[in-house]
């Protein structure tokens, strides 16, 4: 039997699944996150192939087993940079048949059964992608706005808006003392000092956002502005991908994967459905399902033009559910 390996590579984690013909997901394997472009290829292929051995030697299964492996990668931004992953793919002899996609492309695979469909991811950065019924692409790479890259630009939001609050430009926010807790600062001058000289991390940054969801899910006006205006530009990305295919007029999922949209309240999501309509009004915002590791298991099954069945959704279903590849539970 031939099995199938489907990779998701984020900056966080590096994830491989194996799966049968079936779509039973067999085994899990995980490693370092890393990014060939920020963290060096070798860096990249070593965590991968850590992953897929993980989850191979988990399975009880051998590397000549596997009849597709499909990855999708972060960092996978330029066309010549598919090539050039896709060389050193094959480098780690996992086997002859590899496929290399964006990350986003697997992410909107786990959260639709639709061959077509736009996704939004918002981790700790963000990326945007629509696929049109006719097969065409448009991921939106570093055309993605920097102050809608996920939970490091909420973060930078909210910073902003401590600052603007001490000097009387923002209402007062409860954001103020939540924000210098955790970072570990007396007051607003020493915060600032500490963003101005470099002595904030991204890492701190980002763990600036759930307090921001805390604050708006409790009416702080602050917090609910900075949630709305991220949704709003999200909502805009979208709305422009749909009108560039023609896609305004159908029913379309709008996928959404990442830890943002696992915070409390739904503002976030209010607000981007609410801006797509005006451009969409049949589309319908879809928590993913899967984790997107799940999805290149799809893709991988559909690229040796296995059937998705009902039966192999169910095995899809069934043995996500037992390895904890649910995103959102039921």
């Amino acid at each position: 039997m031939s099995y199938v390996l489907g990779i998701d590579q984020g900056h966080s984690e590096t994830r491989a699944a194996l799966s049968d013909a079936e779509g039973r997901i067999l085994a899990f394997g995980t490693a370092n996150g890393a990014c060939h472009s920020r963290h060096g290829m070798n860096v990249a292929m070593r965590t991968i192939n850590q992953a897929a051995l993980d989850a191979l030697d988990r399975a009880g299964r051998t590397a000549d087993e596997v009849g597709i492996m499909y990855c999708g990668l972060t960092g996978a931004d330029w066309p010549d940079e598919y090539e050039l992953l896709h060389k050193h793919l094959l480098a780690l002899n996992l086997t002859r048949n590899v496929r290399v996609t964006n990350d986003t492309i697997i992410a909107l695979r786990g959260g639709t059964w639709a061959d077509y469909g736009a996704i939004v991811i918002a981790g700790s950065g963000a990326n945007c992608a629509i696929q049109s019924p006719r097969g065409e692409e448009f991921i939106y790479h570093f055309y993605h706005d920097c102050d809608l890259q996920g939970g490091i630009a909420i973060g930078e939001r909210a910073l902003k808006a401590v600052y603007r609050a001490q000097t009387g430009r923002e209402p007062a926010t409860k954001l103020t003392p939540r924000v210098l807790a955790k970072i570990g600062k007396s007051d607003v001058d020493h915060l600032l000092r500490a963003d101005v000289e470099g002595r904030l991390s991204q890492d701190e940054v980002k763990e600036i956002a759930p307090l921001v969801f805390e604050a708006a899910y409790e009416g702080d006006w602050v917090a609910c502005q900075i949630i709305r205006a991220f949704g709003e530009g999200l909502a805009e990305l979208v709305a422009a991908g749909l009108v560039r295919f023609e896609m305004a007029g159908l029913e379309v999922d709008v996928v959404l994967s990442g830890n943002i949209f696992k915070g409390p309240g739904h503002l976030v999501e209010e607000v981007m459905i609410a801006g797509i309509h005006m451009v969409a009004p049949q589309a319908r915002l879809v928590n993913a399902r899967y984790e997107p590791v799940v999805g290149a298991i799809l893709l991988a099954l559909e690229a040796l033009d296995i059937d998705i069945t009902d039966r192999v959704r169910q095995n899809i279903e069934a043995s996500s559910k037992a390895l904890g590849l649910i995103r959102i539970p039921s």
